[in-house]
Protein backbone atom coordinates (compact mmCIF):
# COMPACT_ATOMS: atom_id res chain seq x y z
CA UNK A 1 0.00 0.00 0.00
CA UNK A 2 0.99 3.50 -0.61
CA UNK A 3 -0.36 6.78 0.88
CA UNK A 4 -1.85 9.46 -1.60
CA UNK A 5 -3.30 13.00 -1.14
CA UNK A 6 -7.33 13.26 -2.01
CA UNK A 7 -5.83 15.75 -4.77
CA UNK A 8 -3.87 12.86 -6.67
CA UNK A 9 -6.06 10.26 -6.02
CA UNK A 10 -7.58 8.81 -8.68
CA UNK A 11 -11.20 7.68 -9.33
CA UNK A 12 -11.41 3.80 -9.53
CA UNK A 13 -8.33 3.29 -7.02
CA UNK A 14 -8.69 0.67 -3.98
CA UNK A 15 -8.74 1.95 -0.67
CA UNK A 16 -5.99 -0.19 1.01
CA UNK A 17 -7.79 0.43 4.84
CA UNK A 18 -10.94 1.16 6.47
CA UNK A 19 -11.34 5.05 6.86
CA UNK A 20 -13.17 6.35 9.80
CA UNK A 21 -13.96 9.67 10.81
CA UNK A 22 -13.33 10.84 14.71
CA UNK A 23 -16.03 9.95 16.71
CA UNK A 24 -18.29 7.96 14.90
CA UNK A 25 -17.50 4.38 17.37
CA UNK A 26 -16.55 1.28 14.89
CA UNK A 27 -18.55 2.28 11.77
CA UNK A 28 -16.14 3.73 8.87
CA UNK A 29 -16.97 5.96 6.08
CA UNK A 30 -15.41 3.68 3.61
CA UNK A 31 -14.41 -0.01 3.45
CA UNK A 32 -11.20 -1.53 3.00
CA UNK A 33 -11.72 -2.25 -1.13
CA UNK A 34 -13.81 0.24 -2.45
CA UNK A 35 -12.96 2.07 -5.25
CA UNK A 36 -13.07 5.71 -5.25
CA UNK A 37 -15.40 7.93 -7.04
CA UNK A 38 -15.77 11.69 -7.22
CA UNK A 39 -18.36 11.60 -4.44
CA UNK A 40 -16.39 9.47 -2.07
CA UNK A 41 -13.66 12.24 -2.76
CA UNK A 42 -16.07 15.06 -1.72
CA UNK A 43 -17.02 13.12 1.55
CA UNK A 44 -13.22 12.11 2.24
CA UNK A 45 -13.01 16.05 2.01
CA UNK A 46 -16.18 17.15 3.94
CA UNK A 47 -15.19 15.04 6.62
CA UNK A 48 -11.81 16.61 6.61
CA UNK A 49 -9.61 13.57 5.21
CA UNK A 50 -6.48 14.96 3.28
CA UNK A 51 -4.23 11.84 2.48
CA UNK A 52 -5.31 8.26 2.23
CA UNK A 53 -3.54 4.46 1.86
CA UNK A 54 -4.07 2.61 -1.31
CA UNK A 55 -3.64 -0.41 -2.98
CA UNK A 56 -2.00 -0.27 -6.38
CA UNK A 57 1.04 -1.95 -8.30
CA UNK A 58 4.07 1.22 -7.07
CA UNK A 59 3.07 0.07 -3.10
CA UNK A 60 2.63 -3.54 -3.73
CA UNK A 61 3.98 -5.35 -0.52
CA UNK A 62 4.73 -2.05 1.55
CA UNK A 63 2.82 -2.34 5.13
CA UNK A 64 3.87 0.61 7.42
CA UNK A 65 4.81 -0.83 11.15
CA UNK A 66 2.04 1.08 13.51
CA UNK A 67 2.37 1.54 16.85
CA UNK A 68 -1.22 0.61 18.00
CA UNK A 69 -3.87 -1.44 15.88
CA UNK A 70 -7.21 0.30 14.31
CA UNK A 71 -9.34 -1.41 17.03
CA UNK A 72 -7.20 0.06 19.97
CA UNK A 73 -7.27 3.87 18.12
CA UNK A 74 -10.79 3.30 18.09
CA UNK A 75 -11.51 2.50 21.62
CA UNK A 76 -9.03 5.26 22.56
CA UNK A 77 -11.17 7.48 20.16
CA UNK A 78 -14.18 7.13 21.95
CA UNK A 79 -12.83 7.07 25.83
CA UNK A 80 -10.85 10.54 25.22
CA UNK A 81 -13.75 11.91 23.45
CA UNK A 82 -16.16 11.02 26.08
CA UNK A 83 -13.40 12.40 28.35
CA UNK A 84 -12.92 16.10 26.78
CA UNK A 85 -17.34 16.40 26.86
CA UNK A 86 -17.15 16.21 30.37
CA UNK A 87 -13.75 17.78 30.75
CA UNK A 88 -16.20 20.69 28.94
CA UNK A 89 -18.42 20.68 31.67
CA UNK A 90 -16.23 20.23 34.48
CA UNK A 91 -14.89 23.43 33.42
CA UNK A 92 -18.03 25.00 34.12
CA UNK A 93 -18.69 23.84 36.92
CA UNK A 94 -15.33 24.18 38.16
CA UNK A 95 -15.14 20.14 39.02
CA UNK A 96 -12.62 17.66 38.15
CA UNK A 97 -12.13 14.91 35.51
CA UNK A 98 -14.77 12.04 37.29
CA UNK A 99 -13.24 8.68 38.68
CA UNK A 100 -15.23 6.77 35.54
CA UNK A 101 -13.88 8.80 33.14
CA UNK A 102 -9.86 7.87 34.64
CA UNK A 103 -10.93 4.65 35.08
CA UNK A 104 -11.75 4.40 31.26
CA UNK A 105 -8.51 6.61 30.33
CA UNK A 106 -6.32 3.65 32.48
CA UNK A 107 -7.82 1.41 30.92
CA UNK A 108 -6.95 2.40 27.78
CA UNK A 109 -3.48 3.28 28.43
CA UNK A 110 -3.27 0.29 29.74
CA UNK A 111 -4.33 -1.47 26.05
CA UNK A 112 -2.13 0.95 24.53
CA UNK A 113 1.05 -0.13 26.53
CA UNK A 114 0.33 -3.72 25.92
CA UNK A 115 0.72 -3.40 22.14
CA UNK A 116 3.20 -1.10 22.30
CA UNK A 117 5.30 -4.03 24.72
CA UNK A 118 4.64 -6.24 21.99
CA UNK A 119 6.20 -4.47 19.29
CA UNK A 120 8.96 -5.27 16.63
CA UNK A 121 12.15 -3.15 17.49
CA UNK A 122 11.22 -1.18 14.42
CA UNK A 123 10.72 2.28 13.13
CA UNK A 124 7.35 3.09 13.09
CA UNK A 125 5.10 5.04 10.38
CA UNK A 126 2.76 6.81 13.44
CA UNK A 127 0.60 9.29 10.65
CA UNK A 128 -3.09 8.61 11.31
CA UNK A 129 -4.63 6.01 9.36
CA UNK A 130 -7.97 6.70 10.62
CA UNK A 131 -8.64 10.62 9.57
CA UNK A 132 -9.66 12.88 11.38
CA UNK A 133 -12.56 16.27 11.89
CA UNK A 134 -11.23 17.29 15.51
CA UNK A 135 -7.94 17.85 16.04
CA UNK A 136 -7.59 17.74 19.32
CA UNK A 137 -8.94 14.37 19.97
CA UNK A 138 -7.05 12.99 17.22
CA UNK A 139 -3.58 14.78 18.58
CA UNK A 140 -4.20 13.13 21.91
CA UNK A 141 -4.60 9.70 20.41
CA UNK A 142 -1.43 9.96 18.36
CA UNK A 143 0.86 11.68 21.06
CA UNK A 144 0.04 9.13 23.08
CA UNK A 145 0.85 6.28 20.11
CA UNK A 146 3.96 8.00 19.51
CA UNK A 147 5.05 8.86 23.53
CA UNK A 148 4.25 5.25 24.52
CA UNK A 149 6.85 4.26 21.64
CA UNK A 150 9.72 6.90 22.61
CA UNK A 151 9.14 6.09 26.71
CA UNK A 152 9.53 2.00 25.69
CA UNK A 153 12.71 2.71 24.02
CA UNK A 154 14.28 5.33 26.56
CA UNK A 155 13.42 3.32 29.62
CA UNK A 156 14.68 0.00 27.45
CA UNK A 157 18.25 1.98 26.45
CA UNK A 158 18.71 4.67 29.18
CA UNK A 159 16.07 3.71 32.37
CA UNK A 160 13.73 5.29 34.17
CA UNK A 161 14.35 7.62 36.65
CA UNK A 162 13.22 7.69 40.17
CA UNK A 163 12.77 10.08 43.11
CA UNK A 164 15.98 9.41 44.22
CA UNK A 165 17.40 10.11 40.60
CA UNK A 166 18.86 6.56 40.43
CA UNK A 167 18.12 5.06 36.36
CA UNK A 168 16.30 1.82 37.08
CA UNK A 169 15.03 -1.05 34.06
CA UNK A 170 12.31 -3.08 36.25
CA UNK A 171 9.04 -2.06 36.11
CA UNK A 172 8.86 -0.97 32.60
CA UNK A 173 5.50 -1.65 31.69
CA UNK A 174 4.62 0.31 34.93
CA UNK A 175 6.10 3.57 33.97
CA UNK A 176 4.32 2.94 30.80
CA UNK A 177 0.65 2.99 32.08
CA UNK A 178 1.46 6.15 33.99
CA UNK A 179 2.67 8.65 30.69
CA UNK A 180 0.46 6.51 28.42
CA UNK A 181 -2.40 7.90 30.92
CA UNK A 182 -0.46 11.48 31.25
CA UNK A 183 -0.18 11.79 27.44
CA UNK A 184 -4.08 10.94 27.10
CA UNK A 185 -4.50 13.65 29.33
CA UNK A 186 -2.04 16.19 28.26
CA UNK A 187 -4.00 18.71 26.25
CA UNK A 188 -7.39 18.69 28.64
CA UNK A 189 -6.42 21.86 29.44
CA UNK A 190 -7.15 23.57 26.03
CA UNK A 191 -10.49 23.22 26.39
CA UNK A 192 -10.09 26.39 28.42
CA UNK A 193 -8.51 28.43 25.76
CA UNK A 194 -10.96 30.37 23.27
CA UNK A 195 -11.04 28.66 19.66
CA UNK A 196 -9.86 32.15 18.27
CA UNK A 197 -6.95 31.81 20.51
CA UNK A 198 -6.56 27.75 19.87
CA UNK A 199 -7.08 28.35 15.68
CA UNK A 200 -5.88 31.25 14.77
CA UNK A 201 -4.26 31.51 11.70
CA UNK A 202 -1.33 33.98 12.67
CA UNK A 203 0.80 34.58 15.41
CA UNK A 204 -0.32 35.20 18.66
CA UNK A 205 0.07 38.71 20.39
CA UNK A 206 1.34 38.41 23.93
CA UNK A 207 -2.21 39.08 25.58
CA UNK A 208 -2.88 35.54 23.52
CA UNK A 209 0.18 33.87 24.44
CA UNK A 210 -0.43 34.80 28.24
CA UNK A 211 -3.83 32.51 27.44
CA UNK A 212 -2.23 30.19 25.69
CA UNK A 213 0.59 29.45 28.43
CA UNK A 214 -2.28 28.83 31.74
CA UNK A 215 -3.64 25.40 29.59
CA UNK A 216 -1.05 22.97 31.34
CA UNK A 217 -1.44 24.58 34.84
CA UNK A 218 -5.54 24.33 33.94
CA UNK A 219 -5.02 20.61 32.88
CA UNK A 220 -3.31 19.51 35.98
CA UNK A 221 -5.28 21.38 38.38
CA UNK A 222 -8.19 19.19 36.70
CA UNK A 223 -6.79 16.10 38.43
CA UNK A 224 -7.76 14.85 41.48
CA UNK A 225 -4.91 14.11 44.88
CA UNK A 226 -5.27 10.55 43.83
CA UNK A 227 -3.46 11.15 40.24
CA UNK A 228 -0.12 10.42 40.10
CA UNK A 229 2.37 12.75 40.51
CA UNK A 230 3.57 11.16 37.31
CA UNK A 231 0.82 11.52 35.44
CA UNK A 232 0.85 15.73 36.56
CA UNK A 233 4.17 16.18 35.40
CA UNK A 234 3.19 15.22 31.63
CA UNK A 235 0.28 17.44 31.99
CA UNK A 236 1.96 20.34 33.53
CA UNK A 237 5.50 20.54 31.98
CA UNK A 238 5.23 19.16 28.11
CA UNK A 239 5.98 22.65 26.80
CA UNK A 240 8.97 23.49 29.16
CA UNK A 241 12.32 23.14 27.41
CA UNK A 242 15.54 21.93 27.88
CA UNK A 243 16.89 25.76 27.89
CA UNK A 244 14.68 26.53 30.51
CA UNK A 245 12.76 29.17 27.96
CA UNK A 246 9.39 27.46 27.96
CA UNK A 247 6.43 27.22 30.26
CA UNK A 248 4.16 27.50 32.68
CA UNK A 249 7.68 26.86 35.03
CA UNK A 250 10.39 27.63 33.15
CA UNK A 251 11.74 24.53 34.01
CA UNK A 252 15.04 23.55 32.73
CA UNK A 253 17.28 20.06 31.77
CA UNK A 254 16.79 17.70 34.60
CA UNK A 255 14.47 20.02 36.58
CA UNK A 256 11.76 18.64 33.82
CA UNK A 257 10.75 15.25 34.58
CA UNK A 258 11.92 12.43 32.40
CA UNK A 259 8.22 11.86 31.23
CA UNK A 260 7.83 15.15 30.33
CA UNK A 261 10.52 15.51 28.16
CA UNK A 262 9.32 12.69 26.09
CA UNK A 263 5.90 13.85 25.97
CA UNK A 264 7.52 17.22 24.57
CA UNK A 265 9.30 15.64 21.59
CA UNK A 266 5.96 13.41 20.87
CA UNK A 267 3.72 16.69 21.20
CA UNK A 268 5.83 19.10 18.81
CA UNK A 269 6.25 16.30 16.34
CA UNK A 270 2.81 15.61 16.26
CA UNK A 271 1.84 19.03 16.16
CA UNK A 272 3.80 20.11 12.66
CA UNK A 273 2.96 16.69 11.23
CA UNK A 274 -0.96 17.32 11.82
CA UNK A 275 -3.51 19.19 9.99
CA UNK A 276 -5.20 22.35 11.46
CA UNK A 277 -7.90 24.25 10.60
CA UNK A 278 -5.23 27.10 9.66
CA UNK A 279 -2.36 25.05 8.22
CA UNK A 280 -1.84 21.74 5.84
CA UNK A 281 0.04 18.75 7.95
CA UNK A 282 3.81 19.07 7.09
CA UNK A 283 5.45 15.61 5.67
CA UNK A 284 7.04 13.69 8.42
CA UNK A 285 10.68 14.53 7.14
CA UNK A 286 9.69 18.02 8.31
CA UNK A 287 8.42 17.09 11.63
CA UNK A 288 12.24 15.16 12.41
CA UNK A 289 14.11 17.87 11.11
CA UNK A 290 12.19 20.13 13.58
CA UNK A 291 12.66 18.06 16.44
CA UNK A 292 16.79 17.52 15.04
CA UNK A 293 16.96 21.34 15.19
CA UNK A 294 15.67 21.37 18.75
CA UNK A 295 18.69 19.23 20.35
CA UNK A 296 19.73 20.56 23.23
CA UNK A 297 17.41 23.38 23.22
CA UNK A 298 13.91 22.53 23.22
CA UNK A 299 14.25 18.70 23.60
CA UNK A 300 16.34 16.27 25.80
CA UNK A 301 19.05 15.30 23.88
CA UNK A 302 18.80 11.65 24.88
CA UNK A 303 14.97 11.58 24.02
CA UNK A 304 15.82 12.70 20.66
CA UNK A 305 18.65 9.95 20.40
CA UNK A 306 16.08 7.54 20.47
CA UNK A 307 13.19 9.23 18.26
CA UNK A 308 15.90 9.47 15.34
CA UNK A 309 15.17 5.39 16.06
CA UNK A 310 11.47 4.81 15.84
CA UNK A 311 10.32 8.04 13.66
CA UNK A 312 12.32 8.28 10.20
CA UNK A 313 11.60 11.37 7.21
CA UNK A 314 10.32 8.77 4.65
CA UNK A 315 8.41 6.14 6.11
CA UNK A 316 7.24 3.07 3.76
CA UNK A 317 4.78 4.16 1.42
CA UNK A 318 5.11 7.88 0.94
CA UNK A 319 5.97 9.33 -2.12
CA UNK A 320 9.57 10.91 -2.76
CA UNK A 321 10.90 13.11 -5.69
CA UNK A 322 14.76 11.42 -6.80
CA UNK A 323 17.58 13.88 -7.25
CA UNK A 324 17.32 12.39 -10.72
CA UNK A 325 13.79 13.87 -11.45
CA UNK A 326 11.89 10.86 -10.80
CA UNK A 327 9.33 10.30 -8.50
CA UNK A 328 8.97 6.58 -6.16
CA UNK A 329 7.14 5.59 -3.35
CA UNK A 330 9.52 4.11 -0.27
CA UNK A 331 9.60 0.47 0.26
CA UNK A 332 12.56 0.52 3.59
CA UNK A 333 14.81 2.69 5.60
CA UNK A 334 17.84 2.03 7.22
CA UNK A 335 18.03 3.92 10.13
CA UNK A 336 21.97 4.57 9.06
CA UNK A 337 21.31 6.50 6.15
CA UNK A 338 17.02 7.88 7.02
CA UNK A 339 17.71 10.60 4.31
CA UNK A 340 18.55 8.05 1.47
CA UNK A 341 15.67 4.81 1.69
CA UNK A 342 14.77 2.32 -0.60
CA UNK A 343 12.92 3.08 -3.15
CA UNK A 344 10.56 1.50 -5.62
CA UNK A 345 9.64 3.75 -8.86
CA UNK A 346 7.86 3.27 -11.95
CA UNK A 347 9.97 4.03 -15.12
CA UNK A 348 7.91 5.57 -18.47
CA UNK A 349 7.87 1.96 -20.42
CA UNK A 350 5.77 1.13 -18.05
CA UNK A 351 8.46 -0.81 -16.13
CA UNK A 352 9.17 -1.08 -12.03
CA UNK A 353 13.05 -0.16 -10.50
CA UNK A 354 14.07 -0.43 -7.12
CA UNK A 355 16.96 1.60 -5.88
CA UNK A 356 18.85 0.76 -2.68
CA UNK A 357 19.76 4.13 -0.79
CA UNK A 358 17.88 6.33 -3.41
CA UNK A 359 19.62 9.98 -3.58
CA UNK A 360 16.52 12.69 -3.13
CA UNK A 361 15.70 15.89 -4.18
CA UNK A 362 16.24 18.64 -1.60
CA UNK A 363 17.95 16.76 1.19
CA UNK A 364 21.62 16.68 1.42
CA UNK A 365 21.46 19.16 4.03
CA UNK A 366 19.17 17.37 6.28
CA UNK A 367 21.53 14.52 5.09
CA UNK A 368 24.73 16.35 6.35
CA UNK A 369 23.34 17.38 9.37
CA UNK A 370 21.82 13.76 10.38
CA UNK A 371 25.73 12.66 10.23
CA UNK A 372 27.33 15.33 12.09
CA UNK A 373 24.61 15.13 14.99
Amino acid sequence: MRLVSLDSLEVGTPLAQDIFATGHGDIPLLRRGVSITERYKKALNASGISTVWIEDELGEGIMPQTAVTDDTRRKASEAVGVALSEAKSALQSGKGLSDNAISDLSDVASIVTDEVMNLPDAALHLADMMGADQYLLQHVIDVTALGVVLARKTFLEHGWVDFTGRRRFDAIEGRLSKIALGLLLHDIGKLSIPAEILNKPGKLDDAEWDVMRKHPVIGCDMLGEDISFLVKAVVRHHHERIDGKGYPDNLAGDKIHQFARIASVADVYDAVTSERAYKTAAPPHIGVEVIERGIGTAFDPEVCAVFAKVVVPFPPGYSVDLADGRVGVVLDVDLDTPYRPHVRILNDDGSYEEIQHAELAGHAASEERRTAA
